[in-house]
């Protein structure tokens, strides 16, 4: 040290003794003579703000104690001076930093870099924020809708299901544009009544055309309504889509109009060939309606059967006033005729709700058979009804049969799942309207998209793309794939799928236990062998196969001893059949049973009525899972049961949802069949969220060692059942009990920031860190030590490796600080230690919320 430094520290000894003694002025003199020799010796400053008055001076004494060593014991005392302007005493004045100008606008309050910086990085952050959330709603309202125009009828009886038709198509419209719409532009409905009037029909299809924003049309819902309204649509070049309505003449002459369903003649052609080979009646009975779809109904029933059979009467009603002389007019001419044969109605729900009425009230017990627009539950529901008020009473239901294009019964996969999201929304699985409604809409919007049309009113040429396009769905390879399959038009520009036969059973529309289905080409089928054997029928040219519907149903009674490492579980449920015919439908094995044998045993109960049978059986097995552990711990697992006949292929048996089971609320599917008081799973740590049940295909190698089959060769389908139960573990407890030694080595290591400045605690955050390092290895392997050997990351893997990286870098932070302490740099050391201990945490809330918002 220099002389002049050497006499400090005696002058500030000689001033404490002065202080001591009662002489301030003494005392701050020689602190003033001290700080002459030594601005910078903090143990003068530190006396010198304990003798002065002013808190002004005793501020700027104890910040330029702090400027000598910034480890100062002053630090903390400046905390109760913050608010004071600092001011220099009169012994520090010769060597205080000189004065800035006065401020023209008046006196301002002292500036602070660190808080003006985080103030203008937060108010640049939130200026970003908002910019960019304008730009986003700047530029999605520039999206312009592209609008389809709907058309409903809310006509009293209901018969058109335009509530349904509507239903159906909002709710798919309202998925397509939770997933971006057409190209980016969200698709507007304009909905329309007609109410079921043909006049009325045809001043909407005006009013829709004059609008010019529509650029295709959903719609409408019965067949005399569509015929008013194509006109117009086809004068005005405007495609539109019909649901529901089948009559020939909607499409014939007129390119504009399509519709997913199938035609008049097609479920005409389709009933005669089952009334004759499935019910067995070689007679039959026609009444229908005077209008364009009970003309063209009746008239595609009476070609195809007078082939194979007798049409022996044709009677005709008024479709719209069901005129009760008419009607027992019609009863009467049935009933006296013994030749009369099975019945079948080609009428709207009123009429058909007054002939069936009389029939059976006249004693007439012979099959009812009826196209497309009575095959609804309501009109079910309201037979039932009826059956249930009369005196004595009449089953009403019994032997009524009604064509279909789809039953919710037997639906899969993605059009399962969507029946259920439909339920979950208005309270009732969908009608087949409103499953040919999502199939029009979908189409509709392929369409448009594939058109390229890109306009808010379209002109006529972007229409005629849109009509184009539809056109162009005329096959497998240029229809599109839908929910219920490849989705194409047939020369009629109807929808091409096969006709499903449903009974009223109760108050509900099944599908019938015997379905006829056109034979696939399969070239592993003879077709005439089939049909010597009676497996399949020819019908006016057709080959048919029979085949055997099941109504099944899976109700878990325990599911339990969930292994994940062997991926099986245990289960106890019961399984029922109702069916009609060979009892071969009930040799069924089960897929996914650890046990290939497992067998089903005998039946626990067991009914034989009016040729349908019932079967009930108890089984109770090992059964292998497929377990997907990406989420852990937050992580949904599915235990399937899968049954699938043992030697009978989906050609010949079909295995339906029962539809009670469709109809059940979450929570009673999730009982224990055997005892409803308690719930079905019973497995520690999990939780059951959903039960679904749903048939799919398998199917086996095309060849299968013959040699004389060509590569093409489908190979051998089987109709399987699978009953699903969604499990979730329960997270909370899972991660109380895993992540709180996580959270206290998350702790520990933190506070290794707050070491003083000094490279002797160097050593300390290393070990700290490493220690770290080492403990959160060892505490993963006890997390994930109950998985297989999965060969991935699970989710809670990258938590720990996240807190690896951090306490690796706490590593790295503790060599360089040290390296700053050594070489005595207190600024960079400072700063380095203020930017981790902000960082940290920072960086341990940034990957808690991206937990957060992935799972959560």
């Amino acid at each position: 040290m220099t002389q002049s430094q050497d006499g400090a520290p005696e002058a500030v000894r000689r001033a404490a003794a002065a202080a001591d003694a009662g002489r301030t002025e003494e005392a701050r003199e020689l602190l003033g003579g001290a700080l002459a020799q030594d601005r910078d010796y903090e143990p003068a400053w530190l006396w010198l703000a304990a003798l002065v008055d002013d808190d002004g001076e005793r501020r700027y004494c104890l910040e330029r104690a702090v400027r000598a060593n910034p480890e100062s014991t002053a630090r903390t005392q400046l905390h109760d001076l913050r608010r004071v302007e600092p001011q220099p005493p009169e012994e520090a004045a010769p060597f205080a930093d000189p004065p800035l100008p006065p401020d023209p606008v008046g006196r301002r309050l002292p500036w602070r870099p660190w808080r003006s910086r985080w103030v203008m990085a937060l108010l640049a952050a939130a200026v970003t924020a908002t910019a960019v959330l304008g730009l986003l709603r700047l530029l999605d309202a520039g999206e312009k809708p592209v609008h389809i125009a709907v058309v409903t009828s809310t006509s009293p009886s209901g018969a058109t299901g335009g509530q349904e038709v509507l239903q159906g198509v909002r709710f798919h419209v309202d998925r397509i544009n939770e997933n971006g719409g057409v190209d980016g532009h969200p698709i507007e409905l304009l909905v329309y009544d007609d109410h079921d009037d043909p006049g009325r029909a045809r001043t909407v299809a005006r009013d829709i055309v004059d609008d010019g924003r529509p650029a295709v049309v959903i719609g409408h819902t019965s067949s005399d309504t569509s015929i008013a309204a194509g006109e117009v649509y086809r004068s005005a070049g405007l495609p539109a889509i019909t649901p529901t309505a089948t009559a020939e003449k909607i499409t014939a002459g007129n390119p504009w109009y399509f519709r997913t369903a199938f035609s008049n003649h097609a479920q005409g052609t389709f009933i005669a060939a089952y009334l004759r080979h499935a019910l067995d009646k070689s007679k039959a009975t026609v009444i229908r309606a005077d209008t364009d779809y009970g003309r063209s109904l009746a008239d595609g029933f009476t070609t195809a059967f007078d082939k194979a059979g007798e049409v022996h009467r044709t009677l005709t009603l008024d479709d719209r006033s069901a005129d009760p002389a008419e009607v027992a007019r019609a009863v009467r001419a049935v009933r006296s005729d013994g030749a009369a044969g099975a019945v079948v109605l080609a009428l709207n729900e009123k009429p058909a709700k007054a002939v069936l009425r009389g029939l059976r009230t006249a004693g007439v017990r012979a099959p009812v058979v009826s196209g497309d627009i009575l095959n609804s539950d309501r009109f079910a529901d309201v037979l039932a009804r009826m059956s249930r008020q009369e005196r004595p009473r009449v089953p009403l239901t019994d032997g009524f049969y009604a064509a279909s294009p789809l039953m919710t019964d037997s639906l899969s996969g993605a059009a399962l799942e969507w029946a259920q999201s439909f339920r979950s929304e208005h309270g009732r699985l969908p009608s087949w309207r409103a499953m040919a409604a999502q199939t029009a809409a979908d189409v509709a919007v392929r369409a448009l998209a594939r058109s390229g049309m890109d306009a808010s009113r379209p002109d006529a040429r972007e229409r005629d793309a849109v009509r184009a396009a539809l056109a162009a769905m005329d096959s497998p390879a240029h229809g599109v794939q839908g929910i219920h399959g490849t989705v194409y038009f047939d020369a009629t520009r109807s929808l091409r799928q096969p006709v499903t036969i449903a009974v009223a059973e109760d108050n509900a529309m099944v599908s019938a236990p015997l379905q006829l289905q056109p034979y696939d080409g399969d070239p592993g089928v003879d077709p005439k062998a089939e049909v010597a054997a009676g497996r399949a029928v020819d019908f006016d040219g057709q080959v048919l196969m029979r085949q055997q519907i099941v109504s099944t149903g899976i109700n878990v009674n325990e599911v339990n001893a969930l292994e994940t490492r062997a991926r099986t579980y245990q289960a106890d449920f019961f399984l029922w059949f109702r069916y009609s015919g060979s009892d071969d439908v009930t040799e069924v094995e089960f897929a996914n049973s650890v046990d290939p044998d497992l067998d089903k045993g005998k039946p626990v109960r067991s009914s034989d009525e009016n040729g349908m049978k019932y079967r009930l059986y108890r089984v109770t097995g090992t059964f292998k899972v497929t377990l997907d552990f990406h989420d852990f711990p937050f992580d949904r697992q599915h235990l399937t049961l899968a049954m699938r006949n043992r030697s009978l292929p989906d050609s010949r048996v079909i295995y339906t949802i029962d539809r009670r089971l469709l109809e059940l609320d979450l929570k009673t599917s999730l009982r224990s069949g055997s005892d409803t008081n308690v719930w079905a799973e019973r497995l520690p740590g999990w939780t059951a969220t959903h039960m679904t049940q749903y048939k799919n295909t398998v199917g086996s190698t095309a060849v299968l060692g013959e040699t004389d089959i060509g590569q093409s060769a489908p190979g051998i389908y089987y109709d399987q059942y699978t009953a699903d139960m969604t499990i979730e573990r329960d997270v909370a407890p899972f991660l109380v009990k895993n992540l709180l030694p996580l959270l206290l080595l998350v702790l520990v290591t933190y506070i290794p920031l707050y070491l003083p400045r000094s490279s002797g605690y160097t050593g300390v955050r290393v070990a700290s860190g490493t220690t770290a390092i080492l403990s959160t290895a060892v505490l993963l392997t006890t997390v994930t030590s109950s998985l297989p050997d999965v060969g991935y990351g699970v989710a809670i893997e990258w938590g720990y490796y996240a807190f690896i990286l951090l306490a690796a870098l706490c590593v790295l932070l503790a060599l360089v600080s040290g390296r700053l302490a050594e070489g005595n740099n207190v600024v960079g050391w400072r700063n380095l230690t203020l930017a981790a201990r902000i960082a940290y945490p920072l960086y341990c809330v940034v990957v808690v919320l991206i937990y957060v918002w992935k799972y959560c």
